[in-house]
């Protein structure tokens, strides 16, 4: 069985190689932090800053199907959070959204991830809305846990597979800021 990081640093590779949502890995960039600037972004997407500490982007390019989205927002590293744990956090804001929104159904189509607490570690859930007047939304919900930080991700979009590649696309870049690479000697 491969290690966490083994089997991340193979995606990394994976996602470089083929260029995710015509985007290639170089696009991914960490900038200084401060109140205009995220410290993860993905060119091709525009920079809204949301309250809370949530970093949202919007697709401006076609590639990613313009008026998706992405957030994510930092927490402290340490998280002991399971893959069990995180499937029934999904399951409780399935059935509050669907509070919020009469109406609306949201069914989880998958939740996968990293066993244990150890880090690096990753979990998602994929979700499908159908509000009430019929129209459909594809979520990927997710944590990225690493030594330096924890976050969330989160991407939406009208098609499932742009929703899932977008998340990938910051997926890789939130993974890359909260667990580096440790430093050579």
């Amino acid at each position: 069985m491969r290690s966490a990081r083994a089997r991340f640093l193979l995606l990394i590779f994976a996602l470089a190689a083929a260029g995710i949502g015509g985007v290639s890995a170089q696009t991914l960039f960490v900038s200084p932090t401060g109140k205009d600037k995220p410290p993860v972004a993905v060119s091709g997407w525009r920079y809204d800053a949301a309250p809370n500490d949530v970093h949202m982007f919007v697709c401006e390019q076609a590639s990613c199907i313009p008026g998706s989205k992405v957030s994510y927002r930092f927490y402290a590293a340490g998280d002991p959070m399971t893959l069990e744990g995180f499937r029934k956090g999904q399951e409780q804001v399935v059935k509050a959204l669907e509070q919020r929104s009469p109406g609306q159904r949201i069914t989880i189509l998958g939740v996968e991830g990293d066993s244990g607490t150890a880090v690096p570690r990753m979990f998602k859930a994929r979700r499908k809305t159908v509000a009430a007047d019929g129209s459909s939304e594809y979520v990927v919900s997710g944590m990225v846990f690493g030594s330096k930080a924890a976050a969330s991700v989160i991407s939406s979009s009208r098609d499932e597979k742009t929703s899932n590649a977008n998340y990938a696309l910051f997926g890789v870049a939130m993974m890359l800021f909260v667990a580096p690479a440790p430093a050579k000697r």
